[in-house]
């Protein structure tokens, strides 16, 4: 039963330990922040190479250091977009009034270059995994992508409880790119989607042999979807996600503080 159980327990460790900490950098001073980056920098190198010896082994240990490279190039491009490093070239609070069209076209240019460094790296990855037994390092950069991608849609569409005071300080405009007006009519939608990948990957792993490449490798991945359905559901569910890493988002006095000297920043307008 542990066979089953531990990869589980893993994944969701993993999650809430390394969405926790990067909540917790982020609100540092720019000297930690910089070094952090360069941290993380050096170790997404590191997974990124380990690809290509970890294509031929297909044993639980396998599976497992696969997912630990697909997490640490995923928490790379998270953290260069929440340290600011990579976003996009409109830095400016959204205008108001805009239509779907115009709001989505100024809502992408605040993100594309996160959006274009993710598309590059996850090719480089399925490239370097296609043909591979082990191919859990590109299989978790790409659900990881797919379900940021559907919460980003959702969020644009339509989201009521966003948690936009997890935001750092200096990514605080785009709380003016969310739409809180009402929960988007194609919720029920997203919702289902994310929930077939999760079943779908979790019926593959407990049908596989207990303590096998295949259930460990699909229950990995069957937690992290689980995990993004629970995401999504808090996008619009008045649940109090946040506390879930209080302990990392409180208040810094480096980075969340208005100096008295500098006026407060208006998120309003343009």
């Amino acid at each position: 039963m542990m066979d089953f159980v531990a990869p589980i327990l893993a994944a969701t460790v993993v999650w809430w330990a390394s969405t926790g900490s990067l909540l917790w950098l982020v609100r540092q001073s720019r000297a930690v922040r910089y070094w952090a980056a360069a941290a993380f920098s050096f170790a997404a190198a590191i997974a990124t190479l380990a690809v290509l010896p970890l294509r031929d082994i297909g044993t639980p240990a396998g599976a497992y250091a696969g997912f630990a490279c697909g997490i640490i190039l995923w928490a790379w491009h998270e953290s260069m977009f929440l340290f600011g490093y990579i976003s996009g070239p409109r830095k400016t609070p959204c205008p108001e009034g805009l239509k779907i069209w115009p709001r989505f076209v100024v809502s992408t240019e605040a993100v594309i270059h996160h959006e274009v460094a993710i598309a590059v790296h996850g090719a480089l990855i399925l490239m370097l995994s296609w043909g591979a037994l082990n191919t859990m390092a590109a299989a978790t950069f790409l659900l990881l992508w797919a379900m940021r991608l559907s919460s980003k849609l959702i969020v644009f569409l339509g989201a009521p409880n966003i948690s936009d005071h997890m935001l750092p300080p200096h990514l605080r405009y785009l709380s003016t790119y969310f739409n809180k007006t009402q929960a988007t009519a194609l919720f029920p939608v997203f919702i289902a989607v994310v929930a077939g990948v999760a079943f779908t990957f979790g019926y593959a792993g407990f049908s596989a042999p207990a303590g096998s490449f295949a259930a460990t490798g699909y229950l990995l991945l069957a937690t992290l979807a689980t995990l993004a359905v629970i995401e999504h559901l808090a996008l619009v569910l008045p649940v109090p996600d946040a506390v879930l890493w209080a302990w990392a988002i409180q208040k810094n006095a480096d980075t969340d503080a208005v100096s008295p000297h500098r006026p407060r920043p208006d998120y309003g307008r343009t």
